[in-house]
């Protein structure tokens, strides 16, 4: 469900497993999604975008102590989501001269967020909390952390673009014009760093571990109608697509973009559906979670979201646009074959104790008038082998 700390990861086994390059800004990247079935020229966007792209992408991001994402803004809302290691802050500068800190990490009792949408335009930059030891509230005074070990202290995450990044859009951030914008804020702006936080504060402990209710209440999540709880987070005003300028399975008007938080307790299922976008799962905390689709040609696909790279998990995962697809938490099932026609469920899960807790990011926006659910005739005579899963992800009733 998590890593102990004799599995934790170092830097370097994180940047091996998953083929991360360096980025020349600061940290390790690796681009994990593309959209290809929807391009936005130039001409449809706002000024400030340069070329044409696509309509949303996706990547991993690694972070190592005593390294930063400098300060910079682009055209489009960019959504950060905590992934594994320590939590990191990240730095706004806005145009009337404010400055935010937002930490992105896993202690929700401490103010922190898995998912944080920094707007568009907006000046920001990023770097571990923990290598500020403290700093004064206005920002003009900060104290780092001495002897921070890159390989051991570092912030794994995932960050989404709608419309999609294109380095030719990327403004970097002059000190002379951000002390102009921001005065009291000279020590972060020299060297991009913010908010004091424990060390404890890094991972959650097993007695720090939160049940589903209390996610709940902390986050004010609704009950969805297909399974779990939700909130949508953010949904960005800045493009606005016209039907007319989508594919034909978008059926109204919709913003660029739109992310939510997802829980799902043990027993409880994400059921069948498909829409038209493109959909990027997130893992933030509790058990993995698997997610089942079923192609055009019948065949069937399972991957599990979840913090276990050594053992094939992927703490990101993006499902193509109309492609049939539901989720479970992955250790409700016991056992099954490999063709999906036969599983075994595990007896006695406590909904409270065992559940996974994911951001979801869409782009177009999703919109619930494009959402079909499937009916156990058309995926069983899609996909007949896998009857089993089709029953289980599709409910009789």
């Amino acid at each position: 469900m998590a890593a102990t700390s004799s599995e934790k990861k170092t830097a370097a086994e994180v940047v091996a497993m998953l083929d991360l390059q360096r980025h020349p800004d600061g940290g390790f990247i690796l681009e994990t999604f593309r959209d290809p079935s929807i391009s936005l020229p130039k001409s449809a966007l706002p000024p400030r975008y340069k070329v044409d792209r696509a309509v949303s992408n996706a990547i991993y991001f690694l972070l190592p102590a005593g390294e930063i994402v400098k300060l910079h803004r682009i055209p489009c809302a960019e959504t950060w989501h905590y992934y594994m290691g320590e939590p990191l802050t990240v730095f706004e500068v806005h145009d009337d001269g404010q400055f935010k800190m937002t930490v992105v990490g896993p202690d929700l009792r401490h103010g922190q967020k898995p998912q944080y949408t920094v707007p568009p335009n907006v000046w920001f930059g990023a770097f571990l909390t923990c290598d500020i030891e403290s700093f004064t509230e206005d920002g003009s005074v900060f104290v780092k952390t001495p002897g921070r070990d890159s390989e051991l202290h570092y912030s794994f995450v995932g960050v989404t673009c709608a419309p999609a990044f294109q380095i030719e859009d990327d403004e970097m951030a002059t000190r002379e014009s951000m002390k102009a914008l921001a005065p009291k804020a000279e020590a972060f702006i020299n060297y991009l760093k913010a908010e004091q936080r424990r060390e404890e504060s890094m991972a959650l402990t097993s007695a720090e571990k939160k049940t589903a209710a209390e996610i709940v209440a902390m986050l004010d999540l609704q009950r969805h109608p297909d399974g779990g709880f939700y909130l949508e987070t953010f949904r960005d005003p800045s493009i606005s697509l016209p039907k007319s300028a989508l594919p034909p399975r978008y059926k109204v008007d919709r913003s660029v973009s739109s992310a939510i938080y997802f829980l799902l307790p043990a027993g409880e299922i994400a059921k069948l559906h498909r829409i038209p976008c493109a959909e990027t799962w997130h893992y933030y905390m509790g058990e993995p979670l698997t997610v089942f689709e079923v192609h055009d040609d019948g065949q069937i696909k399972m991957t599990v979201v979840g913090p276990d790279l050594r053992h094939g998990q992927r703490p990101q995962y993006t499902v193509p646009p109309n492609v049939w697809f539901g989720a479970f938490l992955t250790c409700d099932i016991e056992s099954f074959t490999e063709d999906g026609s036969v599983f075994v469920k595990t007896p006695g899960r406590d909904p409270e104790l065992h559940y996974s807790f994911v951001g979801v990011t869409c782009a177009p926006a999703f919109q619930f008038e494009d959402n079909e659910m499937a009916t156990r005739e058309t995926m069983k005579t899609l996909a007949p082998k896998a009857e089993a899963f089709i029953n289980y992800l599709v409910p009789s009733d």
